[in-house]
């Protein structure tokens, strides 16, 4: 596999999907497949503005490096990613989730998409608040078989943060994957983020509630030594990590629309 860094377009993406919701700002990782994002009018099944299409597939890696000092990149860990991310209107990407917040999103992951014993290996982030090393909290799917083939909530905290390594602080089974692809999902999700047992997150599919978690929900205490302590932006796509080698990743698209976050529950809409 050749550690040849190809250059991503970034592009900013703003939108407001609801006249009460929070405007959103996001744009393309540097990590990013080339030209495996893209904006669609209209896909079947889906009332919305704008569907955002993000596909994988395989062949050479993309980053070598992240650019933090460590010398690790997508390349290393066998990563592929088409992923849209949380910035500022400056660019920055450094900063917090108001305290208390409501995100709601609707999601189509064809029956098609390569998962639970159909992907090569690794294990996939579909959406994620994310800190310095690891996500705060992501919405989870492992394609090994031995892990259940579920779509999960899953938090988790640093390891080795030299080596990008996490560990699990919890994981919490939503759905079986194999009832949760092949539709349109609405998903909501409440979230208190806290470094103390009063952090909170609730997550409806469909208004049903599958997972409420109370706990610590931000990853790294507010005394640790690193300006990056408050980052945790919000983040969606799809990414596919840690496979045996990129150039036998299947591919595949996964559709979001009607992204957003708000103050209330009944602000995010339907």
């Amino acid at each position: 596999m050749s550690k040849t860094m190809l250059a991503a377009v970034i592009i900013v993406v703003a939108f407001n999907d609801a006249a009460s919701a929070d405007r959103l700002k996001f744009e393309q990782n540097g990590s990013n497949l080339p030209d495996s994002y893209k904006q669609v009018r209209k896909v079947e099944g889906i009332k919305a503005k704008r569907v955002h299409s993000f596909s994988i597939y395989g062949g050479d890696c993309v980053t070598a490096s992240y650019g933090d000092g460590t010398g690790k990149g997508d390349c290393t860990y066998g990563s592929v990613r088409s992923w849209l991310r949380e910035s500022k209107s400056d660019g920055r990407w450094i900063f917090p989730q108001p305290s208390e917040a409501w995100y709601g999103w609707d999601m189509l992951i064809p029956s098609s998409f390569p998962t639970v014993g159909q992907q090569t290996s690794g294990s996939y982030t579909f959406v994620g608040w994310k800190g310095f090393v690891c996500s705060h909290a992501s919405i989870n799917h492992s394609t090994r078989k031995g892990e259940g083939g579920t779509i999960y909530l899953r938090l988790q905290a640093p390891r080795d943060p030299a080596n990008h390594d996490c560990r699990d602080i919890a994981r919490i089974p939503l759905m079986k994957m194999s009832d949760f692809k092949g539709q349109w999902r609405n998903i909501q999700v409440y979230a208190k983020w806290s470094h103390q047992s009063d952090g909170q997150i609730i997550v409806y599919v469909d208004g049903k509630q599958h997972a409420n978690y109370n706990g610590p929900t931000l990853n790294i205490a507010p005394d640790y030594p690193h300006k990056k302590t408050k980052m945790n932006h919000f983040d969606f796509g799809v990414y596919l990590c840690c496979t045996a080698g990129v150039k036998h990743v299947r591919p595949g698209t996964v559709y979001f629309a009607n992204v957003k976050r708000a103050g209330s529950q009944k602000k995010l809409g339907r």
